[in-house]
């Protein structure tokens, strides 16, 4: 075994989708690549990989991709480059070997399954059997048991980095505790159901989509995508955006459409109005981050599992946005293009009015409401907890406002001034963003949490030009 230079080859291989946990890891680095290139000792892997290695010759393929091997660790240049074509890795192998049931590298693919249990059994024959019975994991699906992507449980499940990995694969071999999952794009086989049948999968998703033609079902896909990336884990936080930027290159490449830090130009009232899927409350508290690592309009600036909004045919017929788009301005950190950011605003027209957010503890639930002069009281979803703040003007004066806590914040009722901007309206409902004065930028506005309140309530409002940071 040893390290392949892949460049302008072309050949069957499978790859690896593994948690790397906290576990010391088998890596390439700048020192010791040269060393790779010329032989890997099968002994020296971690059992994981030896795994891996194993199944792929019983497979009878010939290469193998590794993450932690087949990209220079100590290389930012290098893991940036391969990184950003981790996408297009996964979705050209030939399988991808998921090891779901492993926490890191020292957990096995080819375990020991539980021992079954044994049952006398006699038939009306009389005649005596042992019958033999091990218990299984459900991994199919209970909303929809006669269709839907099945649902592997491990720990592989909750990593963020894995979501892509399963999504824009052609075949996934799932290794869980009790049994082995197949899943392709057009079906998923398992021990317990070994019959092929044609049925919606993890794969199939984008591929159903971009072949339905009708754009409205790609940014269907994309949302709930990002409902099921955003309630995973990252050991790295800078990851959240190079992590979903494989899938979001996919979704780039059949709609055209300009990527603006998890959002889309062209479904862009849509995906502003996600919300955080649980309240705030004093045993789950829920802050902004310590570091700046996306917009505040963006899912990918908190670490926090989102929804958004799902319409019925009626009401998709009616939704209209009430937003126009002047200017965007999204500055990559580093190599890939989709991934992690240094700066990022939109400039957007859109109608807007002032109100109060008023914050109460009520039974250990922190609730905000919107007052708007003549209309009755608005509840809104809060991104995270909140807090008033005096931001600081160039001028050397200050203007009260709301902002996203900080986990060392005091957080204590208020009633401060924050500004409404309308998104959008279908049926008899408007539905916007609630906004405050940054303090990164005090000449711009950010994000604090979403609003939904009857048409009535928001009428004959003005527009203006807005920057969101």
């Amino acid at each position: 075994m040893r390290l392949i230079d892949t460049q302008g080859k072309t050949f069957q291989y499978a790859a690896l989708s593994h948690c790397w946990g906290s576990a010391p890891q088998f890596t390439t680095t700048k020192s010791n690549w040269t060393k790779l290139a010329a032989n890997i000792s099968f002994d020296a892997l971690p059992p994981l990989f030896q795994d891996a290695v194993i199944i792929t010759r019983q497979l009878g393929l010939r290469f193998l991709w590794l993450d932690s091997l087949c990209i220079i660790q100590d290389s930012l240049r290098d893991w940036e480059t391969e990184s950003s074509k981790m996408g297009s890795i996964y979705q050209n192998s030939y399988v991808t070997i998921s090891a779901t049931n492993s926490g890191d590298g020292s957990g096995r693919c080819l375990a020991e399954r539980r021992k079954p249990v044994k049952i006398p059994f006699e038939n009306t024959l009389k005649k005596e059997f042992a019958l033999r019975a091990r218990r299984i994991l459900d991994h199919h699906p209970k909303d929809n048991p006669d269709g839907g992507p099945a649902r592997p449980i491990g720990p592989l499940s909750h990593r963020a980095w894995a979501l892509q990995e399963v999504v824009l694969s052609t075949r996934v071999l799932h290794y869980t505790a009790t049994e082995l999952l197949f899943e392709c794009k057009t079906s998923y086989r398992c021990e317990c159901a070994p019959d092929r049948r044609a049925c919606p999968t993890t794969p199939s998703l984008i591929p159903k989509a971009v072949a339905s033609k009708d754009t409205n079902a790609v940014w269907d896909v994309w949302q709930r995508i990002v409902e099921k990336y955003s309630a995973r884990d990252l050991t790295v936080g800078s990851d959240k955006l190079p992590a979903i930027s494989g899938i979001a290159s996919k979704i780039r490449k059949a709609t055209h459409s300009d990527y603006m830090a998890g959002l889309w130009r062209g479904n862009l009232a849509s995906d502003l109005l996600w919300s955080a899927s649980s309240p705030v409350s004093t045993t789950a508290a829920r802050f902004a981050l310590e570091t700046w690592r996306a917009p505040s309009f963006s899912w990918a600036s908190l670490d926090t599992a989102v929804t958004h909004t799902q319409l019925d045919d009626e009401e998709r017929d009616t939704f209209k946005a009430t937003i126009t788009l002047l200017t965007v301005a999204i500055k990559p950190k580093g190599m890939n293009p989709l991934g992690t950011l240094s700066d990022a605003s939109i400039t957007i027209r859109g109608p807007v009015t002032t109100a109060s957010l008023c914050a109460e503890l009520n039974r250990g639930e922190w609730t905000y409401v919107l007052i708007i002069k003549g209309t009755s009281t608005i509840r809104i979803a809060p991104d995270c907890l909140l807090v008033n703040t005096n931001v600081k003007h160039e001028d050397g004066g200050e203007r009260k406002s709301v902002r996203r806590a900080q986990s060392d914040d005091p957080v204590e009722a208020f009633h401060a001034p924050v500004w409404c901007l309308t998104v959008a309206r279908y049926d008899s409902l408007v539905t916007g963003l609630v906004l405050g004065v940054s303090e990164r930028s005090p000449e711009a506005w950010e994000r604090l949490g979403t609003f939904a309140a009857g048409t009535e309530a928001m009428q004959n409002l003005e527009e203006q030009d807005l920057t969101l940071v």
